[in-house]
């Protein structure tokens, strides 16, 4: 009587945990590239880069647009609040080219690879 009572109870909370969490498994298995999508971007690769200057929406706004425009770059994300940039962009694109646009962006931005020599953000108190 107690096992089936226990059994009982296991059946409706794996219940109610499937309705809860269902939908949001559902949308985090549709928001999976697709495989001709992640073929798509064999050739590609993404570059993390520190950004110094930046201080507000503007500038990472101008960071994002000078970087886009350029020739082999599919895809920019720049957090203002972590001073960098992520950068999906053609194996054959230059760390300098990434860095120069950067530049080019406003005479105060500093721009180097992470991981690599150069400019690093001071770590904020």
């Amino acid at each position: 009587m107690q096992r089936e009572f226990l059994n009982s109870i296991a059946v409706v909370a794996t219940v109610i945990l499937v309705a809860v969490g269902g939908p949001w498994l559902v949308r985090e298995v549709r928001s999976l590239p697709r495989l001709h999508a992640l073929a798509a971007r064999a050739d590609q690769r993404v570059v993390t880069i520190d950004i110094g200057g930046m201080t507000c929406a503007g500038c990472a706004a101008k960071v994002k647009g000078q970087l886009a425009a350029l020739p082999g770059v599919s895809d920019v994300d720049v957090r203002l609040a972590q001073r960098q940039a992520y950068v999906v962009c053609e194996k054959s694109v230059p760390d300098t080219v990434l860095t120069a646009a950067i530049q080019r962006a406003g005479p105060g931005f500093l721009a180097s690879v992470a991981g690599g020599r150069g400019f690093r953000q001071p770590a904020t108190p």
